[in-house]
């Protein structure tokens, strides 16, 4: 489903596309929880390529700052139809201002060749 690739450290692989997500995967994130918004996101990209986040590099950063993506949402009430979409791993991510985060395919166009 994944396509992993060796990270310079060994036993840490690099997360390259994701396949096979046919359907749009949904998570929630809690602002009031211990996980910032980008890890939430983390986590729901390696649910879906079947992968362990903390073994699987799924690089974030190269999409999105996660920081600014953590703050954004920090006050919901100021931004309540706020969106942010971007495109990792050959997947379009969308994360909301409610906490809801939604996760499909990218469109080809999108696609990093």
């Amino acid at each position: 489903m994944s396509k992993p690739d060796v990270y310079e450290d060994e036993t840490v692989s690099r997360l390259l596309e994701v396949e096979g997500q046919d359907e749009a995967y949904h998570a929630y994130h809690d602002p009031a929880g211990s996980a910032t918004l980008s890890e939430t996101v983390i986590e729901a990209i390696a649910d879906i390529a079947d992968v362990d986040p903390t073994t699987t590099l799924i690089p974030l950063a190269e999409a999105v700052d996660p920081d600014s993506l953590d703050t954004l949402f920090e006050n919901r009430e100021a931004n309540p139809n706020s969106c942010v979409v971007f495109y990792l791993c050959g997947l379009e991510v969308a994360t909301y201002a409610d906490g809801h985060v939604r996760i499909r395919n990218a469109p080809s166009s999108t696609r990093e060749e």
